[in-house]
């Protein structure tokens, strides 16, 4: 099935029969993107999700020829546990993303920052502060709206705290995280989803009655707007 696209507002979706077909043209979207970056400013940052899903998309974008000596990839968040833990999304992300994997790009880890959470995040709140807005942001969704390891519920207070470019999120019943902020996700020059699945779309479509907002609304709400790479399955 080939690709449909439309767009209401600032949200363009890109729909697809399969997520490996939708993984292939998000990373060919981002390709082109980073090109044009590096070419006008010489450097470019990147982040990407952890879990399942992205597998694909990482896999055909490191297969694209770039200079990624001049990108820096960064993780949109991370459980606190080992970097080789199964449940690590830096471990995911070397696996299958071979310019890493294979040492070519430049990459912002959120381990190996000492065994006290806080203490972790403000070592990385300082190496983001010397760093520039994010370039391009690749998400991924939770069915309940999360995105990074912002957790509905949870999305209030940071809102609310001065940014500092990482948050720490402790998510009822499950080990605490380092995520990118809402403020440096949603102020990523170029944002968009990866998702996959009838439930994700729902999630998406019902954004404009919902009462309550979900942390996936921060990227809804951009005023540079959001590409929504969808898979039927």
């Amino acid at each position: 099935m080939p690709p449909a696209s439309s767009a209401g507002g600032s949200l363009a979706w890109h729909r697809f029969a399969t997520l490996a077909e939708a993984s292939e043209a998000l990373a060919e979207a981002v390709a082109i993107r980073l090109r044009s970056l590096l070419a006008a400013q010489g450097r470019a940052s990147l982040a990407v999700p952890g879990g399942t899903t992205p597998a694909r998309f990482l896999a055909a974008l490191g297969r694209h020829d770039l200079p990624w000596d001049k990108v820096t990839l960064m993780p949109t968040d991370e459980r606190f546990v080992a970097a080789d833990d199964a449940a690590s999304n830096e471990r995911m992300i070397r696996e299958q993303f071979a310019p890493l994997h294979e040492g070519r790009v430049a990459f912002l880890s959120f381990h190996d920052h000492g065994s006290d959470i806080e203490a972790a995040a403000a070592v990385l709140c300082a190496e983001l502060a010397e760093a520039p807005p994010l370039d391009l942001l690749v998400s991924g969704m939770g069915t309940d709206g999360h995105v990074a390891s912002l957790f509905p519920g949870g999305e209030a207070a940071f809102l609310a705290a001065p940014d500092s470019g990482i948050v720490v999120a402790r998510p009822p019943g499950l080990p605490p995280r380092l995520s990118l902020s809402p403020a440096r996700l949603a102020g990523a020059g170029w944002a968009s989803l990866l998702v996959s699945g009838a439930v994700k779309e729902a999630v998406l479509k019902t954004a404009p009655g919902r009462t309550a907002p979900l942390p996936v609304d921060l990227l809804l709400g951009r005023e540079r707007g959001l590409d929504v790479y969808w898979a039927k399955e």
